[in-house]
């Protein structure tokens, strides 16, 4: 049951993953996205701040700033990824907006499990078993974790070429 609570996505959200700017996610859709990203990049045992990190900047291009959004943030800072039931948080996340959000959550895992510098192997199982529960097929996954380090590699050589100290 939806408490009515909405987080409106940013033009950065259009532009990233072509969701309409003003488009309304349900809180508890957010919620559940957000704590089940935790537990599959904690599967390795720890959830790396530079994952936790990451997913929080994320997040914060992605939606608009509102009161329902940093309570989003507090709830995630709360969760206890590592008790978490993975199948159950995945059946209650529907979009009611155009977005194949399967695809999305499992991009946001791989994104946010390499953040730390190493997609663990536990990790990539995680993913795994949150795309079998999402019955998306493993090339998927394979062309999502593809894309994923294409632009980690794209974002080092733009670096690199302003020669940027970062």
């Amino acid at each position: 049951m939806s408490s009515g609570k909405t987080v409106a996505l940013s033009k950065y959200a259009q532009h990233k993953y072509g969701i309409a700017a003003q488009s309304l996610v349900d809180f508890e859709v957010g919620v559940n996205c957000g704590c089940a990203l935790l537990a599959i990049a904690g599967a390795d045992g720890q959830l790396a701040e530079a994952e936790f990190q990451w997913y929080i900047d994320e997040q914060e291009m992605v939606a608009v700033d509102s009161e329902a959004f940093q309570e989003y943030i507090e709830i995630l800072r709360k969760f206890d990824w590592k008790n978490a039931n993975l199948e159950e948080l995945l059946s209650q996340i529907k979009f009611n907006f155009p977005l194949n959000f399967r695809y999305s959550l499992l991009y946001q895992a791989i994104k946010m499990s390499r953040a730390d510098g190493f997609y663990h192997e536990k990790e990539k199982a995680a993913v795994a078993k949150a795309a079998e529960i999402l019955g998306v097929d493993s090339t998927v996954v394979v062309s999502l974790e593809s894309v994923a380090e294409m632009e980690d590699t794209a974002d080092r050589l733009r670096i690199a070429l302003f020669e940027t100290k970062a």
